[in-house]
């Protein structure tokens, strides 16, 4: 019989990890490589094969799945999320059940280390059976050259943007401050900083106006996926400023419903817009989950008095929870009370979480307002 060992890798087993999930992604270990691709993770330093789950069979691989922590801040309470990466069987092993026991095993240690949500990037139905959902509210804008030519015609640029490297402090302090002093703040290590903004093949830049700190921009080829300005009124002169210096004939913006002061200047300009999920996302933890981002669309939208008791069967556990707005304070507390409304998780996922949802057409007026709720995770902190 095989000698098979489920559990976290160890700092010994790194470089046989990292050939192994380099082998079953089909990456040749150099131009294309994990440590490359997300150096915010997969250093030797991090310990990458201790945040994995894995199946070793006589000292072999045979699966992994990588765990790995971070935290945001939403209006006052930090989450704490746990994405899902390299999701790993060897061709000679799948079908032997490999990737069902680990997910299982990451899910069940998530839940009893506190994890409020987690979240990864994947087929749909496939991460279904482990209670992840496409959830969230992404919008995505495409600017073309057309746009920007009749829009601003021959006005001159406005600033100067230059990409961000590694040594740049003075630049680099500049965006963890004004990341760090949003309503939805992602909490990144200042010394990993770089690391981050630099994972998926991603560059920051920074936009000047002189000596004055403009704003930041994570570009990904044609997509601006994480964009923030010191004053909203600078946003369109920032995005002019990039999409000449990126020069394409067309740039794709990403942001999240919140960042309404920029939506509201490109809805006139941008070619199309389009309506999508940044991630599939699993919450953990519905009462802490959902009063954070209640509150957070409470900062752009208008809630209106009323009360909701649901009862979800979560994969966290079950949870009977209150929601009340009163005079714009919010409540999530839990309840004895009757619930209105009785969802298994992935029921419960779609309801207060997906950007289209049939079961909230027929729900009291205040709750097709209050939801969905805006669940976010910037793709600069996805696994």
């Amino acid at each position: 019989m095989p000698d098979i060992t489920y559990g976290r890798g160890t700092h010994e087993q790194f470089d046989d990890y990292i050939d192994f999930i380099n082998y079953v992604f089909g990456f040749n270990g150099s131009d294309s490589d994990f440590i490359k691709l997300l150096p915010k993770l997969y250093r030797p330093e991090l310990d990458p094969a201790y945040h994995s789950f894995s199946a070793v069979e006589d000292g072999k691989f045979k699966a992994a799945i990588g765990t790995f922590p971070s935290e945001q801040t939403v209006c006052g309470i930090t989450l704490r999320c746990v994405g899902i990466g390299n999701v790993a069987v060897h061709p000679r092993a799948r079908g032997e059940g490999y990737m069902r026991k680990l997910m299982e095993m990451a899910i069940d240690d998530m839940v009893a280390q506190g994890a409020d949500f987690s979240a990864l990037g994947g087929r749909r139905q496939r991460y279904n059976y482990f209670s992840y959902d496409r959830a969230g509210t992404q919008l995505s804008f495409t600017v073309n050259n057309d746009n920007v030519r009749h829009t601003f015609g021959k006005t001159p640029i406005p600033f100067k943007a230059a990409p961000v490297h590694a040594d740049d402090a003075a630049a680099l302090d500049a965006i963890a401050a004004l990341s760090a002093a949003q309503s939805y703040a992602p909490i990144r290590d200042r010394a990993e900083l770089y690391a981050i903004l630099t994972s998926w093949r991603a560059r920051p830049w920074i936009v000047t106006d002189g000596d004055r700190f403009v704003g930041y921009a994570v570009l990904n080829g044609d997509n601006i996926t994480e964009i923030l300005a010191v004053d909203e009124a600078d946003f369109i002169g920032m995005l002019r400023t990039l999409y000449a210096v990126h020069g394409r004939s067309s740039i794709s913006v990403k942001l999240p419903v919140w960042q309404t002061a920029y939506i509201r200047a490109l809805e006139p300009i941008a070619e199309s817009t389009t309506v999508g999920c940044p991630e599939m996302f699993s919450v953990l933890c519905y009462r802490r989950v959902i009063e954070a981002f209640l509150r957070l669309k409470a900062t752009y939208a208008t809630l209106p008095d009323g009360e909701l008791t649901a009862l979800i069967h979560g994969r966290g556990g079950d949870e009977q929870l209150r929601i009340a707005v009163k005079d714009a304070q919010i409540t999530v507390e839990p309840t004895d009370k009757t619930p209105d409304l009785e969802l298994n998780h992935l029921e419960a996922m779609n309801y207060f979480f997906a950007p289209t949802c049939t079961a909230r057409l027929t729900a009291p007026m205040h709750v097709q307002m209050w939801l969905p709720l805006p669940i976010w995770l910037y793709n600069a902190d996805a696994v």
